[in-house]
């Protein structure tokens, strides 16, 4: 593990908050997938808690990790990936969109991993990806609950989710290669 990592750090309350939300993925999938809206609205309602909590749970216990700043986003990353195949498979979102985002991800992944060692501190989300993230789930948001009235606004949505989150990307980039 990285010397910016403590394993103590796994049990801090913000990062179980998050670990939870890991756990979360599947039966939101599958009670999406089986019809079942109920649960799934719940599921979804406590993931979205989740990551609204794990942050404010962060600051007011004074418990901020690197770990922490590290697990979120991934958290979240995975979440919105499992939903963009899912919409994929039913023709929603396009499969550019969705190697796109994949692409994304593994690239701010294989950045970090190897420019790990060199880091003091993670180099947390920038606005443009935050602003790009919530386009993106706004769009996921009216695919999920089915309004079909207006999925020609989720695309446009997607569109410029796209060119926030292209543009977030080349920030990441450009603070990777600044690293000596």
């Amino acid at each position: 593990m990285s010397k910016l990592f403590k394993v103590s750090d796994i049990f801090l309350v913000p990062n179980l908050i998050t670990i939870l939300r890991f756990f979360l993925i599947a039966p939101m999938i599958i009670t999406y997938k089986n019809g079942m809206q109920s649960y799934f609205l719940i599921i979804l309602f406590v993931s979205l808690l989740s990551d609204f909590l794990d942050g404010i749970a962060a600051r007011i216990l004074d418990q901020k990790s690197e770990l922490g700043k590290t697990l979120d986003p991934i958290a979240d990353g995975i979440t919105l990936f499992a939903f963009i195949i899912l919409f994929n498979q039913e023709g929603l979102i396009s499969t550019w969109f969705m190697i796109f985002y994949f692409l994304r991800q593994l690239t701010i992944l294989i950045f970090s991993l190897w420019y790990l060692p060199k880091l003091k501190t993670v180099y947390g989300s920038n606005i443009l990806g935050k602003t790009g993230v919530c386009f993106l789930g706004a769009a996921l948001c009216i695919f999920a609950f089915k309004i079909q009235s207006i999925y020609y606004i989720a695309s446009v949505l997607l569109n410029i989710a796209a060119i926030l989150l292209f543009i977030s990307l080349l920030d990441y980039l450009r603070f990777f290669l600044k690293i000596k």
